[in-house]
């Protein structure tokens, strides 16, 4: 029979036995397939934004992340509670906050109230003397930093001038294996637990900022420059 050579072979080139995309290889081994998780379309069951975030999390045998035991407790004496002596102590600039939907904003604080208190219980479980790990002290204030707590974040960065880092090069990014850092801890512990009160605040409130937080919200009004060209 006249059979009409297929285009590779019309080509001198070689017939593939299967399509580029098929699992299995020009060589015949079968390839392993990316597992890329969950579609973005899956129907989830759960409604509630934080059940349906449990629910992705332990799809397909995924678990849900536990946090560690707190082995040192942050301690709230003398910290106050009205809202614009915590805005005044803290030195918390709620623009990032301002921009979040209510419903976004509060889950996002409950997370970062844990948070807060978790990280406060590794830099303090490092102490010895009046001297942390640069490690802890440094995740700590990229924590507060995220959020812009601004006042305890300086007394992080005054530890981080006082140190020598030069006999202990990074390793990794925020990793100096054996360096430690002078830190005010009655300052730290303070600023910290001012900052967890102010976040309980507005936890507690679903979400809502306070009253304190309105004129300490900066607004960029967009203009168009342009429109005059």
């Amino acid at each position: 029979t006249n059979r009409i050579p297929s285009r590779e072979l019309q080509r001198g080139g070689v017939q593939r036995p299967h399509p580029l995309n098929s699992p299995v290889s020009a060589m015949g081994r079968v390839k392993k397939e990316e597992d890329l998780g969950p579609e973005a379309d899956e129907n989830w069951k759960s409604k509630d934004p934080k059940a349906l975030a449990h629910e992705i999390a332990t799809f397909m045998g995924g678990e849900w992340p536990t946090r560690p035991v707190r082995k040192v407790q942050l301690a709230s004496d003398g910290v106050p509670t009205g809202d614009e002596e915590l805005f005044e102590m803290t030195n918390l600039n709620p623009t990032l906050l301002s921009e979040m939907s209510l419903k976004t904003r509060f889950l996002f604080l409950e997370v970062y109230l844990e948070d807060l208190q978790d990280v406060y219980s590794e830099v303090m479980e490092t102490l010895k003397g009046d001297k942390v790990t640069y490690d802890s002290l440094r995740k700590f204030k990229h924590l507060a930093i995220s959020l812009a707590f601004n006042a305890v974040s300086d007394v992080c960065q005054q530890a981080f001038d006082k140190t020598d880092f030069d006999p202990f090069p990074e390793v990794a990014p925020d990793e100096r294996p054996g360096c430690v850092c002078p830190l005010d801890v009655k300052a730290f512990t303070q600023q910290t637990a001012a900052a967890v009160a102010l976040v309980k605040m507005m936890v507690d409130a679903e979400g809502e900022l306070p009253p304190a937080a309105e004129p300490r919200i900066v607004r960029v009004e967009k203009k168009f420059y342009y429109d005059d060209i």
